[in-house]
Formats: C-alpha cells, structure tokens, sequence
C-alpha cells in the first residue's frame, strides 16, 4: 500500500491530526490574501497570541520579505520573512495550494542556519545594548528626579536654604557625634529685629525679598561645613560642628555686624538681627540645646535686639 493510498483512505483524520500541529502553520486566505482562519501552529510561528481574522497576510511580512504569488492549478513553494512583533524577523518556509476560490498555506517550522543565528544573535545583542542605554538613561534621570524631590523637601522653598524638617533631622546627628567622640558643638539661633514691622510698611513680598537677601548674605559668611536653615518666619538657625562658644561668638558678631551693614533696596535704613547662642554640654539632646539657644535669643531681644547673647 501506498502512502497516497493511505492519505485517502484516512483523510479526515489526518487532515483534523494535520491542522492541530503545532509545529505545522495553517493558513487560508483569500484571492486578495485576506486571513480567513488559521491554525494555532501558525499562531506560535509568527509570535501572536490571537487569529489576526480579515487582516491581509502581507502585512504580517517583513518589507524584506518576498511577495505571495498565487498559482493557478499547482502549489508552489513559499519562502516569506515574517516581521515578528516589530522587532524581529523570522525566515518560514512553506507551499501554497489553491482550493477552489481559496488558498491554503502550510508552513513548516523553520530551522536557523549557523549563519542565520548569528546574525540573528548579533541584532538580538544590538537591542539588549540599546534597551540596556535606555535603562541606564532613565536611572540617571530618575536618579535626578528623586535628588530633586529629596531637594526640594528639604529646602525652604523661599529663602533657598535648609527648612526646619531638614534641620531637624542634622541637628540630631551632628549631636550624636559631638557627644560620641566628644568635641565642641555650638548652636546659634538668629531673629531679623522688627520683621512685622517690614512687613507692614513695606508688604509681605518686600519682606520676602529682605528675608532671601538676609539668608544669601549669611549663607556667603559661614564655612562650607556649617549648617544654616530657615527654622520658622523670621528665624533662623546656625549650627557650627566642631567649634567652641568662643569661636561662635567671633563668627556671629561678624556675621550680625555684616547683616547691619546691608543696604536693602526699598528699604529705609538697615535690618539688624539679634543672636542666642549656645554650646552642647553632656547632658544635651536636641530639645535641650534648641531650648537653650532659644532661650539666649530672648535674652538678646530683652536687652535691647541688634546684640548677641551667650547661654
């Protein structure tokens, strides 16, 4: 017996065995190539997850691919590249045969040639290449977004310089250390004298510009190791690791002097400011020595403002 005689004999059953291959692609189109059905083999093939149903079969090929010729009476063979999810593309070898009004493609599952892998390899490695500077691309720039939130929390959105939740969170460590490894810590808590009165004869956004002038001023004065933030309103704090009372006394008399010497544009006169400082003792947390540079600000205010006062 012969194997025509056999696919005959048995033709349904083989043709139903025959359209549930997986490694056997199935398609019939029609005379203008529009998709009528196709089996799940040609699915797995082409990388879809759905029938692409009255799409034309042409526009699933690559525009390098050759083109689909529809024979008469005979089947021909079929060598198409397909354009696999728009990023790559993949050589399927097959037959087409004309059924009536109709046509139907078989493709076989093709093998790569050593040639064809590398290649196939190589332009897979130029993507991995690219995804990989596209990631590295959005690290950096998420890596700029999160330094600019982490700025941007941290920043007295006026003045420019460090806000109090900042402070906060420095002062505690900057006392941690001074008391671990015992060294000096001093604190000074600065006020802008008769600040309500700027503002209600100047305005509010007068006042805004001579408490940005008065931080810029401050900020030019003080070592790239102090730590200098708005701590509410009118105030501010100055903390200065590493440094006696003594020398914080020196540094804010020069300071509180410089600020009486700026010439506001607008204003009438001089701003002064009054300073109460302090240095950290054993017994210290953060309230205690924030409580205590307080307290020796009051003290300046109370003996006459434009001073500094030492607790």
């Amino acid at each position: 017996m012969k194997i025509s005689e056999i696919l005959e004999k048995y033709n349904e059953k083989i043709i139903l065995y025959f359209s549930k291959l997986s490694n056997t692609g199935l398609v019939l189109i029609d005379k203008k190539g529009k998709i009528l059905d196709c089996n799940r083999g040609f699915l797995e093939l082409v990388g879809l997850k759905d029938k692409p149903i009255n799409h034309n079969i042409n526009n699933l090929l690559s525009k390098n691919s050759e083109k689909i010729s529809f024979p008469e009476n005979v089947f021909s063979k079929l060598n198409l590249l397909f354009d696999v999810l728009g990023e790559a593309e993949i050589l399927i070898k097959g037959y087409i045969f004309p059924c009536d009004e109709l046509y139907l493609l078989v493709f076989e599952q093709h093998r790569l040639t050593y040639n064809e892998l590398i290649v196939k390899m190589s332009k897979l490695n130029d993507q991995i290449v690219n995804i990989t500077r596209e990631l590295e691309k959005k690290n950096a720039q998420l890596k700029e977004a999160l330094s600019t939130v982490k700025r941007m929390m941290n920043t007295d959105p006026l003045t420019g310089v460090f806000n109090r939740r900042a402070i906060d969170k420095m002062i505690g460590r900057e006392i941690s250390l001074a008391l671990r490894h015992k060294i000096p810590l001093s604190v000074v808590m600065i006020d802008i004298d008769f600040f309500k009165k700027i503002n209600d004869t100047y305005g509010h956004e007068k006042g805004d510009y001579v408490l940005k002038s008065f931080a810029n001023k401050i900020k030019k004065l003080i070592r790239k190791e102090d730590i200098f933030g708005r701590y509410g309103g009118e105030e501010f704090i100055l903390i200065l690791p590493n440094t006696k009372i003594d020398n914080a006394y020196q540094a804010s008399e020069r300071i509180r002097q410089k600020i009486e010497k700026m010439n506001i544009k607008g204003i009438q006169g001089n701003i002064t400011a009054s300073f109460g400082l302090t240095e950290i003792l054993p017994t210290d947390n953060e309230n205690s020595l924030i409580k205590r540079a307080d307290e020796a600000l009051y003290l300046a205010k109370r003996r006459g403002r434009n001073r500094c006062e030492i607790l």
